[in-house]
């Protein structure tokens, strides 16, 4: 999870230099901490089913775990001009319905 961490700040970081204009750096941190605190909620979800036994925490670390994934396919795509094609647009579509489908499970789920 740590190597993760680090390549996407990479990202991250290299997308910084290559940018000049202020708000997209401003948009870049926001999407680097919202990415930081995803995989923090991940790691905390992931000791919370570990420590109480709850099935329906799984639903929850799988939202965060694909909400990082989405922060980090969109820094890669913004980053890499190759992996912009049109098809972007549906992954990250796809990727909040299961978020949301996720959360939606983890909310009506009984305690088992």
């Amino acid at each position: 999870m740590l190597v993760g961490t680090g390549i996407s700040l990479l990202i991250v970081l290299s997308g910084l230099l290559r940018q000049t204009d202020v708000f997209e750096n401003i948009e870049t941190i926001i999407l680097a901490v919202a990415g930081i605190f995803s995989l923090l909620l991940l790691a905390l979800s992931i000791s919370a089913y570990r420590k109480t036994g709850l099935k329906k925490i799984i639903y929850a670390a799988s939202a965060f775990a694909l909400f990082a994934v989405q922060l980090l396919f969109e820094s890669l795509e913004e980053t890499f001009e190759v992996l912009d094609t049109g098809y972007g647009s549906v992954i990250t579509s796809s990727i909040t319905l299961a978020i949301l489908v996720l959360f939606f499970l983890a909310i009506v789920q009984k305690n088992k």
